[in-house]
């Protein structure tokens, strides 16, 4: 496999991916890839390249072509429930999102697979602001669910070699389930298995928990560390990625601002609404013509 590169919006790192199988993620990860600074509503894949991107040929070398039309249609449908959810810092107003409405899967003539991107959303594939980016072969080497859901959200600070997030704001991203204690959490989704390929995939990864005050000093959030990148590979603004881990870095484990906010820090289209709404009072119609970039 080729160097892929996957780059899309960081906005796209609030939709949480982990009901879906480790294959299954290859191929929202190879769209994704697809569809990066394309300025169309439309694209063709065929599927030789879908194969290849999403190593298929390694993992099921003896499926038909009717088995890879059938899977696909079965993801097809699982993608178009997939929903984002964009919400302001105070939580008074959200945007639910699908990015990828429709597929066409043509196994008789073409054999392609057609995707139309949601207009409204193109923003989270045509680059303009803040992005996280990452080679697809090393997203596929992930073994766990919870493990390349944890790259591409620790992928977002790559050039700062710092990631804090709150617990709650994890387990969202994470879709953990509501039964899981934070206890729980921590075993679960840090593996041994998740350690070990996160470890391999960012040089002097680290894990340290946050802890809250009170009896039995209760897990608040963790704080990643790893070493920075420090090519220029994903022509990255770093600036404003310096300017983030600033935002971010404290030594107190509070305050620390939700992913949403920091969305809303990081997306000068979002700043800007957020200013114009307080100066005027407007109808939930009207507030989602101006929340998107046309």
């Amino acid at each position: 496999m080729t160097h892929e590169i996957v780059q899309y919006h960081n906005d796209f790192n609030t939709v949480p991916l982990r009901g879906f199988s480790e294959r299954e993620k290859r191929i929202v990860m190879a769209l994704l890839h697809q569809v990066k600074n394309k300025d169309t509503e439309i694209v063709k894949i065929d599927f030789d390249s879908l194969r290849s991107l999403t190593a298929w040929n390694e993992t099921k070398s003896h499926a038909s072509k009717q088995e890879f039309v059938t899977y696909l249609t079965g993801l097809s449908k699982k993608i178009g429930q997939l929903q984002g959810v964009l919400r302001s810092e105070n939580g008074l107003r959200s945007i639910v999102f699908n990015l990828f409405p429709t597929f066409i899967i043509d196994g008789e003539k073409t054999n392609t697979l057609t995707v139309r991107i949601n207009s409204e959303f193109k923003y989270l594939t045509n680059l303009f602001d803040m992005f996280t980016a990452f080679e697809l072969e090393d997203y596929n080497k992930m073994s766990t669910s919870y493990g390349q859901e944890l790259y591409r959200l620790i992928k977002q600070f790559r050039t700062t070699g710092f990631y804090r997030v709150k617990i709650e704001e994890l387990r969202h991203l994470l879709s953990v389930p509501e039964k899981y204690s934070n206890a729980d959490m921590d075993k679960r989704v840090f593996s041994k298995t998740t350690i070990i390929d996160l470890t391999n995939a960012f040089p002097n990864f680290k894990i340290k928990q946050e802890r809250g005050k009170g009896r039995g000093r209760p897990i608040i959030g963790y704080t990643f560390t790893f070493d920075k990148e420090k090519t220029n590979q994903y022509e990255i603004d770093r600036k404003k990625e310096e300017q983030i881990a600033q935002f971010w870095k404290t030594d107190e484990p509070e305050p620390m601002p939700t992913a949403v906010s920091q969305t809303e820090y990081q997306n000068p289209e979002l700043r800007k609404q957020k200013k114009e709404t307080e100066k005027h009072s407007a109808g939930f119609g009207d507030l989602l013509k101006g929340w998107f970039k046309k």
